[in-house]
């Protein structure tokens, strides 16, 4: 096993070519909206939270989480009380499997951003996610979701992206709508990249 996986900030991660990867991706049908691997962005809100740690037992959102490596690693630091969100119900395997390894556990929710529930929104104390505002068509449903989950109280929401074009058309309606702040980091670890947060106190 030790073979197929890698550790990553503390988090044990199975590597693409891995038999535990290739048995899911036989025995389930592919990932289809991108979720068929890890995105780098999970990795600029992990040094993130590190900074600024949530409180114990933290109710946490990953929406578009794919493999869900952001909501297992919040659940495995900080022992939050993680639920990871995609409209992509093939990416749930691979979340379930990491999980696993980590020893932890994730709720699943299915579910576009624009259909998660008032209710549900409501209870979250922070809303995170990585690369997932990548077409021009997900702005509208992103900025519904937060500004619905703005009413509803969510102290903070934390969006991370390399920098493209429709991810800095959401900050820049964020930042004037919600007065987000927009900041730009980088990392050396898996690997030397950089993008932006997108940061909304409530």
């Amino acid at each position: 096993m030790a073979a197929d996986t890698k550790t990553v900030r503390g988090i044990t991660v199975y590597k693409n070519k891995s038999q535990a990867i290739r048995t899911l991706l036989d025995l389930n049908d592919d990932p289809e909206i991108h979720g068929n691997k890890i995105w780098f962005s999970s990795f600029f809100i992990i040094d993130y939270l590190n900074a600024n740690p949530p409180q114990h037992k933290t109710k946490i959102m990953e929406v578009g989480c794919g493999w869900g490596i952001l909501s297992i690693y919040c659940a495995k630091k900080f022992n939050a009380k993680v639920t990871g969100v995609d409209a992509d119900k093939n990416v749930f395997p691979f979340l379930k499997l990491h999980a696993k390894a980590n020893g932890v556990k994730v709720k699943k929710n299915i579910s576009r951003y624009e259909n998660l529930k008032l209710n549900i929104l409501a209870k979250q104390d922070l809303i995170v996610g990585g690369d997932i505002c990548f077409w021009k068509e997900l702005i509208e449903p992103l900025y519904k979701m937060i500004n619905k989950a703005v009413k509803e109280g969510v102290p903070r929401i934390v969006i991370a992206d390399p920098g493209r074009a429709p991810f800095l058309k959401l900050a820049k309606r964020c930042v004037k709508k919600f007065k987000a702040e927009l900041i730009q980091v980088d990392i050396s670890e898996p690997k030397t990249k950089n993008g932006y947060l997108l940061i909304i106190e409530n």
